[in-house]
């Protein structure tokens, strides 16, 4: 195995500069964040009105990953054995404990909210940690691969471990997973190929890497802003109306996140994989779906609301938490990188 000072070493794309939307990222969230908050609390059904921008949002941001694609690079990672096992351990065999510790230790007397943290942590996400991965310059190929596995094991694993964690038997809506898989994998996947192909046969390889996909970078943080928008307009009021249950949830959320992030991250460069295959890994272990987590909650614990609010605001925290682990990860891999050339 290699030291993970050599083996984390950042793809050469981190070094590049970012567009203006992209250098004050930090920002654009921010301002995002508050207008739509302020959106869903002055213009009342605002928010339910650009529900299906969430949709649309979500696939904008996946498609310039998709993009990015080489389709041989797909093909290989589907081999990659320890960074394939590396996260299905973590997901199925970690991941939904732990946020019953952490609910253990931080909501013991809120067990609606503690419901609703688990439910989180049922599930590994299989839409948005694309594009976590590839602002960070990870493996794009490798993370479609993950997703892939996930979107398959959960389907049988989320009903059993809400029964054995919780105690409650839940029916699974396996027509909504594929749904997110069609609509976020591989419709997205296919927009992406077919874009590549027909632009490089016009324009040339050197003309897609240098001028187009500049282009899908500003496209996809466009996408990403007005999805938070649209977000926090349409959730947001959960947080004005009940701010007490941010604070409690904030904690568990961001400690779960961070650790595990951490934790795989520096796992995958002790086994040997490169800054880019440590990233996929990552974000495929870390990232929740929330979007089966709220279905969940607001179907099988309909009498108990405020596990369907927790739902609510899990993706209102990690949202933010994500991209802080994105600018974290790059400083990571420059790190390692810097220890890396002053040993050689």
């Amino acid at each position: 195995m290699k030291a993970a000072s050599e083996a984390i070493r950042p793809a050469p794309a981190c070094e590049k500069r970012l567009d203006p939307v992209g250098a004050l990222l930090p920002l654009w969230i921010a301002l995002a964040m508050a207008a739509g908050l302020g959106l869903g609390r002055i213009a009342t059904g605002v928010g339910g009105a650009l529900e299906a921008g969430i949709p649309a949002g979500l696939f904008l941001m996946i498609y310039p990953a998709m993009a990015k694609l080489h389709l041989e690079d797909v093909r290989k990672a589907f081999t990659a054995y320890r960074a394939s096992l590396l996260v299905i351990g973590f997901n199925y065999l970690v991941n939904p404990f732990l946020l019953w510790l952490l609910g253990r230790v931080f909501l013991h007397d809120q067990p609606d909210l503690w419901i609703g943290l688990i439910l989180l942590g049922v599930a590994p996400c299989i839409a948005m940690v694309l594009v976590w991965t590839d602002l960070a310059r990870g493996n794009n190929a490798l993370a479609i691969t993950l997703m892939a596995w996930n979107s398959l094991i959960q389907m049988a694993t989320t009903p059993l471990f809400i029964y054995l964690i919780i105690g409650a038997r839940v029916p699974l809506d396996v027509v909504e997973i594929a749904r997110s898989v069609v609509l976020y994998l591989a419709l997205p996947l296919l927009a992406g190929v077919v874009t590549r192909r027909l632009l490089v046969a016009r324009r040339g390889e050197a003309w897609y890497e240098g001028r187009f996909v500049p282009r899908l970078n500003t496209l996809q943080l466009l996408a990403l802003l007005g999805t938070l928008v649209v977000m926090f307009a349409l959730k947001g009021g959960v947080i004005l109306d009940h701010p007490e249950l941010i604070w409690r949830m904030i904690p568990p959320l961001a400690l779960f996140f961070f650790t595990l992030f951490t934790v795989t991250f520096f796992t995958a460069g002790w086994l040997g994989l490169g800054y880019r295959d440590a990233v996929a890994v990552a974000f495929n272990s870390t990232g929740r779906n929330f979007e089966l987590s709220i279905a969940i909650a607001l179907t099988a614990f309909a009498s108990r609301p405020m596990v369907g609010v927790s739902t609510v605001i899990g993706p209102l925290i990690e949202v933010p938490v994500m991209l802080g682990l994105v600018a974290l990860a790059k400083r990571w891999g420059a790190g390692a990188a810097a220890v890396g050339e002053e040993a050689r």
